[in-house]
Parts: C-alpha cells; sequence; structure tokens
C-alpha cells in the first residue's frame, strides 16, 4: 500500500540529491519503504555532511563525520538534515514533522520511541542521550532493522535484544558494537551482536572485539568456568539466549525448547543435553567448548572428530582403506560432472564403478551428490531440476545404487531471501523427476537457510549442511535444520603413510548424525531395505497359526505390534483386547517388541514405525471401506490422526488463526514435532493399501507385506510402496480432492458416520478438553474448510509427485 509520507520523502530526497550529490542513485517513488529509499537518504546525509562521492553504506566514513558534528538534535539548523530525519523517521514506522523541514514535539516523541523500544527507556532521551549512542540511532534510522515486535518474533527475544543495547551498546560503549534490532527475531545481526557481547564478557581487549569467532575468543572461551545447574551471572544469560535462539531440539514427535535466564536450572541442563544429542556432541548437560562453538558458529568445533567426508578428488582402494582405519565410515561422492572431459574448467569428479567398488571394498559406504552449475543462480529453474534429477536418477541405476537412496542435489552459492523461490522451483522439478519411479529419495546440499526451506517448503528427506562456509548470510542467524545428516566443518588433507608409500589429497571433513543417512554399503541389493520387516511378519504369521489355528493369524500378527501403545480401552473395544497368552508365548520364543518398533522404508530410506502401522492394518482389516462413509477403520488411522491434529491447531489458534498457515509448518513436515508427523502419513497411507491388497488380490498378510515393501520392479498389478500416496489417494478417496474434503470434513463433524464410529464421539472424546468455541461444530464452515483442505491440498501434492508432477 502507498504511503504518502515515504512516497513525499523519495520525491524530495531525488529531487534533492539527484545530479547534486556525487555517485548518488535515486530510489523508486512507489510510497513502498525499503533499504532503496534509506539508502537514498543515507547518501543525501553524506552529502551534507561533505562527504564525496557519496556511496550507499552507512560506513565508518559516515558514522565519524556525523558523530565529529555532534549527531541531529532537535537545535539542528540544517533543514535537509532535519527533511532527513523525517523522512527517515517515516521509512521507519514512525511519525515525522510536518513540514519535514522543522523538528517538533513530534520528531522528538518518536526519536524516544525509538530509543525507548530499543531498550534505552530507562537511561536516555534525545535531550540527554551522549552523541556516539545518538549516531548508533540515526544509522539504525538508516537502515530496515525493526525496533518492534513483528510477525513471527517473540517478546522473550525482544526483551534480550533490548538488553543487548542497554548494557553492552549504551552502558559499556563498545564502539565495535552496533544497535541490535529488537524486532523478537533471531537473525544475522542478533548473533553478531551476542559475539560481541560474549567476547567482551571472557576478557577480549574492547579495540579486538569484532563478531568474529577466531583464535583469541576461542581460546578465551576454553579458559572459561563450565556452566552447570547453580551457575548464574552475564555468561549464563548469553548462553541460554543462544540456547533459545537454536531451540527447538526435534527429537521424534517431541521437541525441546528453553527459555532466557540469567540462573542456569535444571530445566536448562535437560535443553542442553538434548541439543547436545542433537548436534552430535558428547551430552554433558553443561557448557563445555564443543556446546558453545556449537551455539555459536555453523561449523561449531570444526576439530572435533568427524566420521564422514566429501571431495571431489577420486578414491582407490589404498585411499578409502586409509580413510576406514582414521576412523571414517561414510564418504560423499559427485554421480556425475557436466563439463566434458576437453573443457580446460573440467575436474574430473565423477565417479566411477571401478571406484564405487574400490570405496567399498575399503571399508566405507557412499552418499552420492548431484552438482551441475551449483554456483550459479541460473542453475536453478524447475526445468533444470526435472532434467537433473532424470541424469541423477540413471546415473544411481547405472551405479547400483539400492532402492531408497538419498541424492543430494547441490546449492553452493549463498542463496537468500530472493534467490530462494529459484533453489524451490528447482527442488520441485528434481521431486517430479524423481517420483516418476519413487525408486530414490532427495537431499539438498546447502547453507542451513537453504536446507531449512527445501526441507520445509519441497520435503527434502535429509539435509547436508555446508557448515563450513560460516560466512554465508544463510548459516548466520539459522538453527541447525531438524533433518540434518552430515554437517561439512573444515577443509584440509587428508594423508597416509610417507614418501613412496603415502599420499595426500583435499578432503572435508563431515561430521556425520547417528541413525540419519547410513549411505550405501551395498551395491544392486538384492532384498529389500524392509526386509527384516517382511521376515518378522512371516515369523510372526507362522507362529500365529501354529498357536490358534482358528483365530485370524493377521489379527495376531497386528496384536504383537499394538501390544503397548495400541492397547488402551478405545482400542480394545473397537479391536478386543491383545491376547497376553499370544504376546507371553512369543516372549518365550525371544519374539519381543524391543528393536522391532521400526523399519527402513524402501522409498525414503527412513525409519517406519511398526506399531501405529499396524495397528492402522488391523483398524482398516476389521473396518474397511472404499465408500462415501466414514468408519472406525478412517479413525484408526489418517482419520484419528486428523482429528489430532484439529486439536493441536485449536490450542494454537492465537498464533495461527489460519488453519492452512499451521498446516504448512506441522503437517506431515519433517523438520517439526508433529502428532500428524511424515513418519504418520506414510504409515496411514501403508495401513490401508495393505488391507487393499489383501482384499482385492486375497493375499495373506505375510504375502501382501512382502509385495508391498519387497518388489523392487513392479509387475503388473503388482501394489509395492513406491506408490503408496497414489493408491491411496485413488483407493480411499477415489483420486478427488472434494470427496477427500467431504470426508474429511464428515468425520471430524460426525456427520455420515458408520454407527462403529459412534458419530465421532470415540474420536473426538477429547472434546471435552476444548473450549465450546473451538468446537468443529462451532468454529465456523470458513476456518472448518481450510482446515479439510489443506489435508487433501497435502495428500494431493504428495500423490502427484509420485507421478512426476
Amino acid at each position: 500500500m502507498e504511503d504518502p509520507n515515504v512516497l513525499a520523502a523519495q520525491q524530495w530526497v531525488n529531487a534533492t540529491y539527484d545530479g547534486v550529490a556525487k555517485g548518488y542513485v535515486r530510489c523508486a517513488q512507489d510510497g513502498s519503504t525499503g533499504w532503496e529509499t534509506v539508502l537514498s537518504l543515507t547518501q543525501g546525509l553524506q552529502h551534507e555532511l561533505g562527504i564525496s562521492p557519496t556511496v550507499r553504506n552507512f560506513g565508518p566514513g559516515t558514522f565519524s563525520a556525523l558523530e565529529a558534528r555532534g549527531g541531529i538534535r532537535p537545535s539542528e539548523s540544517n533543514a535537509n538534515l532535519v527533511r532527513i530525519i523525517n523522512y527517515a523517521l517515516w521509512c521507519k514506522g514512525y511519525r515525522g514533522a510536518s513540514p519535514a523541514s522543522q523538528w517538533t514535539a513530534t520528531t522528538t516523541d518518536s526519536m524516544n520511541d525509538l530509543i525507548g523500544e530499543a531498550g534505552l527507556a530507562s537511561s536516555a532521551t534525545i535531550s540527554n542521550i551522549p552523541t556516539r549512542p545518538l549516531v548508533q540511532f540515526i544509522k539504525a534510522l538508516m537502515r530496515m532493522d525493526q525496533f518492534r515486535l513483528v510477525p513471527g518474533g517473540t517478546e522473550e527475544i525482544r526483551k534480550f535484544q533490548q538488553h543487548l543495547n542497554q548494557i553492552y551498546v549504551y552502558d559499556e560503549a563498545i564502539t565495535t558494537m552496533d544497535l541490535a534490532p529488537c524486532d523478537g527475531v533471531y537473525s544475522r545481526d542478533v548473533q553478531q551482536a551476542v559475539m560481541k557481547a560474549l567476547q567482551f564478557e571472557i576478557g577480549i581487549p574492547r579495540s579486538e572485539i569484532g563478531g568474529y569467532f577466531g583464535s583469541n575468543t576461542k581460546a578465551k572461551l576454553k579458559e572459561q568456568p563450565t556452566l552447570s545447574v547453580g551457575s548464574s551471572g552475564n555468561l549464563v544469560h548469553l548462553f541460554t539466549a543462544l540456547c533459545v535462539f537454536n531451540s527447538p531440539v526435534v527429537e521424534g514427535e517431541g521437541e525441546t525448547t528453553t527459555r532466557i535466564r540469567s540462573d542456569y536450572i535444571d530445566h536448562t541442563e535437560t535443553f542442553v543435553r538434548a541439543f547436545q544429542r542433537f548436534s552430535q556432541i558428547t551430552v554433558t548437560g553443561k557448557s563445555n567448548f564443543d556446546t558453545w562453538a556449537q551455539l555459536l558458529v555453523s561449523t561449531g568445533n570444526e576439530l572435533r572428530t568427524t566420521t564422514a567426508s566429501d571431495q571431489a578428488a577420486p578414491l582407490t582402494f589404498a585411499r578409502a582403506q586409509a580413510l576406514s582405519n582414521a576412523g571414517f565410515q561414510v564418504v560423499g561422492r559427485y554421480l556425475d560432472e557436466h563439463l566434458d572431459p576437453s573443457d580446460e574448467h573440467y575436474l574430473g569428479k565423477a565417479l566411477t564403478s571401478a571406484e564405487l567398488g574400490d570405496i567399498i571394498r575399503g571399508g566405507l559406504r557412499v552418499f552420492p551428490i548431484f552438482q551441475w552449475n551449483g554456483t550459479m543462480k541460473a542453475n536453478f529453474t524447475y526445468a533444470k531440476g526435472f532434467e537433473q534429477g532424470d541424469v541423477a536418477e540413471t546415473r544411481a541405476r547405472e551405479f547400483g545404487f539400492g532402492q531408497g537412496t538419498c541424492i543430494y542435489f547441490a546449492v553452493d552459492f549463498d542463496a537468500t531471501g530472493s534467490d530462494m523461490d529459484a533453489v524451490l522451483d528447482y527442488f520441485r522439478g528434481v521431486r517430479a523427476a524423481l517420483g516418476r519411479t519413487n525408486r530414490y529419495t532427495y537431499g539438498v546440499y546447502g547453507s542451513r537457510n537453504v536446507c531449512i526451506n527445501v526441507t520445509h517448503r519441497v520435503g527434502a528427506t535429509w539435509s547436508f549442511v555446508s557448515g563450513l562456509s560460516w560466512g554465508f548470510s544463510g548459516n548466520l542467524g539459522y538453527p541447525l535444520p531438524a533433518n540434518w545428516s552430515f554437517n561439512q566443518i573444515r577443509n584440509g588433507t587428508f594423508s597416509y603413510g610417507s614418501g613412496s608409500f603415502g599420499e595426500a589429497w583435499e578432503i572435508d571433513r563431515n561430521v556425520w548424525r547417528r541413525f540419519s543417512d547410513p549411505g550405501t554399503a551395498v551395491l544392486n541389493p538384492v532384498q529389500s531395505p524392509a526386509q527384516d520387516f517382511i521376515d518378522l511378519v512371516q515369523r510372526l504369521y507362522t507362529a500365529a497359526l501354529e498357536y490358534n489355528a482358528g483365530a485370524d493369524p493377521a489379527k495376531l500378527v497386528c496384536q504383537f505390534f499394538r501390544q503397548v501403545e495400541y492397547n488402551s480401552f478405545d482400542w480394545r473395544v473397537a479391536l478386543e483386547a491383545v491376547d497376553q497368552g499370544w504376546i507371553a508365548k512369543l516372549a518365550e520364543q525371544g519374539l519381543t517388541l524391543t528393536g522391532r518398533r521400526s523399519f527402513t522404508d524402501p522409498v525414503t530410506g527412513t525409519s517406519v514405525g511398526t506399531e501405529h502401522l499396524m495397528a492402522t492394518l488391523e483398524m482398516c482389516l476389521e473396518y474397511s471401506s472404499t465408500t462415501d462413509l466414514v468408519t472406525l477403520g478412517d479413525g484408526g488411522g489418517w482419520g484419528g490422526d486428523l482429528v489430532t491434529f484439529y486439536m493441536d491447531w485449536r490450542e494454537a489458534k492465537a498464533q495461527y488463526p489460519n488453519p492452512m498457515l499451521f498446516a504448512q509448518d506441522y503437517l506431515g513436515k519433517r523438520d517439526a514435532a508433529s502428532t500428524f508427523s511424515n513418519d504418520q502419513w506414510i504409515q496411514d497411507a501403508d495401513g490401508f493399501n495393505i488391507m487393499r491388497l489383501m482384499k482385492t488380490e486375497s493375499l495373506n498378510l505375510p504375502t501382501a507385506v512382502a509385495r508391498y515393501y519387497g518388489t523392487d520392479t513392479p509387475g503388473a498389478g503388482d501394489r509395492v510402496c513406491q506408490r503408496r500416496y497414489s493408491l491411496f489417494y485413488a483407493d480411499r478417496f477415489d483420486s478427488d480432492s472434494s470427496t477427500t474434503q467431504t470426508l474429511a470434513r464428515n468425520l471430524i463433524l460426525g456427520e455420515n458416520c458408520d454407527a462403529a464410529l459412534i458419530a465421532g464421539t470415540w474420536l473426538l472424546r477429547s472434546k471435552e478438553s476444548l473450549d465450546p468455541a473451538d468446537q468443529p461444530d462451532n468454529i465456523g464452515p470458513n476456518l472448518l474448510s481450510s482446515f479439510v483442505l489443506a489435508y487433501a491440498w497435502e495428500l494431493e501434492e504428495r500423490a502427484d509427485a509420485e507421478k512426476g508432477i
């Protein structure tokens, strides 16, 4: 929306300085504030200060010149300087004087508002503020930093930002430190401010405080006493703030958070332990150097032990064996290189079949990387993503990488907000290309910001973080992605042996996250990644026939898996109680749930929970339906998860009044703790699909499971998991969005439901915990329609991805 005051500022600054101030760049005259406008005002300020040529940056020269003249105060006689202040206030969202050439009470009040909102209300006003902090406020006016809480910000972080300004900028007057924004958002500028505050607290000389995590800062930090429960003071305050900036820590279906405080309490220790586990550093619950480093910079402690690497140089058997002997377990190599060997820039980095065999024989696993012109934004389009996804799949097949292997596609430049749409389009193209067969999954290599965006908005399975590029803006002010698998932290030479019996070459050292992407150790595997689960189902089925020939063996198998989590009163009413004699008999044979609660998904290579999957399957077998009638089979799978998700949304309604936005952040996401996680999407679809396979083709449970998870190249009529969402969408919802929405709405409202669903009361028994206004009947038809549409869109997008769309 056009702001007439901002438009007046743009018109004035262009008319006054264009062609007058050397180097001046005109700003657009559109009434919309932004960097372009405030930088033009900055150039006008420089001209008035006698600086020539003017530049589009409020640098040290501008600061010194303005400080030397005492800043700009209410007594200012230069009308143009007063105009610059008033117009900058309008651009900042504060009221300026009219006419702008005069410093009025409005100007004074607005400057005092800015000073107060920056955290100095108790210390300064425009009438008594010292010159240097006044110049810092004028510099802040000439930037887009915000000093009011913005959407997505928190009051807790805002208060901490104000604390930084009060203590370190104003009270301690650290000359190398600018005002921190006070918008409630963790950002690059805030991270730099915290680093400078920390340097001050650990004794770095004021003149050397620069916000760089260099050798002196590291050495001083290592000398600090360990913080633990009972500690208090400024270091605890900074440490806990960094913990908040790096939270939440997502672990399974839960997440751990903490609070900013000056005392180290039990809750702080709980978070630190979770963060240390998540970050793959030693778990102590205390503030050791590794933890400080991991909180501060994208590399963490770059000298810590690593068990993975990636490299452009080919590996021989001797090199692979040397890496293995040195403790490395997995190595990243490039599937292809876009340049012809005759090109002068050809690197020869592409993997070969012979090399791949040598790597595996040498004791290492391999994770494949794909990069064609990944350093150029022009490479990132949907068409190029589709083309390169296709090439990557072809090459991976030729090498013999097994089903479910993750291929990492590289974004090897500092992609900022303006670049992100192109990057996302590229990955949508990759997803479509790989989705045609769903043989391989895709990951992303890039900065933390890139990995977070691609994971959250396109669904990358794993993130390979370019933490080594610590200067990238995308690695400053962003936490480690929830789905990180590798973190690249150090580049250097690796060597073994000596003389003619040794060699050296360049590698990047990566931290490998345990239980994430395992890499590939077997080429052209003949067994499914889910083979252990397939074999277990067969073993249980055989045991069920021996235990009770008159019982349904499929039900007994399902009972084994739901014996703990899905044996409550509601489940016992719907499916009967678990036969404890059967469970005891299995235990005698060494068959317990321990170690059998998950298996590897052949499509994504990630872990799939068996308990929810088999409880869903049993419910679908008992109450199957493909009609317009909602059944308890739906309630035991997708419907139950959707209802729980509805309740979560209503609990978060203050932050997410729009259910679409809540779904965008939590529905089936790999990077957020959710009651309707990506794992549950898989389990809901697979439980239903296995039921349909059993019923339509008259298959017993072991045969259906083997067909579903074990078939690599499906023949006619095979229903394999590569098409899980397409099959689920077609067989349950007729591949129709309107049908999906209708069934979802009916289920939530308890309308047109099978009697067994008890009109939705089983699913919505926890209605009693909802306020009346939050009941599905009372939230308003538009909101409910948006909620069920969010589910329909997510399902349709997953089905489309399997069709190469």
